[in-house]
């Protein structure tokens, strides 16, 4: 399953801002052939419903902006790696790479080769620990 974009740089990456910016191409640099494609800002889960709301379309719009965004999926033969981009880690990112790859798998059962990866440029022992605990793997750039 082919990702959209090569892994390569990018001058902008679709969803992806500031500071996390900086710590992907740091992981590009540092490692430029761990993937062969990805796929950015992929959204995941039902998203919120909101009844109050009539029309259609903005009914659509709504769930389609509420639903979970992946930061980035790599994609390495028949690997899959959900992967988060923060400069800083903290305990809700351990939830959100827990909550991504359970959202994933619920809407692509076959998908048997699913791992997780944060990449990051602050983390404390915390959260290494917590992280390490839950077989998560992290990289600090």
């Amino acid at each position: 399953m082919p990702g959209k974009f090569n892994y390569e740089k990018m001058r902008k990456y679709p969803h992806m801002i500031g500071e996390d910016t900086d710590v992907w191409n740091r992981f590009m640099l540092r490692f430029p052939n761990r993937f062969d494609t990805v796929d950015y800002d992929i959204h995941v889960g039902h998203g919120a419903k909101i009844f109050d709301i009539e029309d259609v379309k903005s009914q659509n719009y709504w769930t389609q902006l509420t639903k979970k965004r992946i930061d980035v999926i790599g994609y390495k033969n028949s690997t899959i790696t959900i992967i988060e981009v923060k400069n800083r880690v903290g305990l809700y990112t351990l939830g959100q790479i827990l909550g991504y790859r359970f959202l994933y798998l619920r809407e692509y059962p076959e998908q048997l080769n699913v791992k997780t990866l944060i990449l990051c440029s602050k983390i404390d022992q915390d959260d290494m620990d917590l992280l390490s605990h839950y077989n998560i793997e992290f990289l600090q750039l």
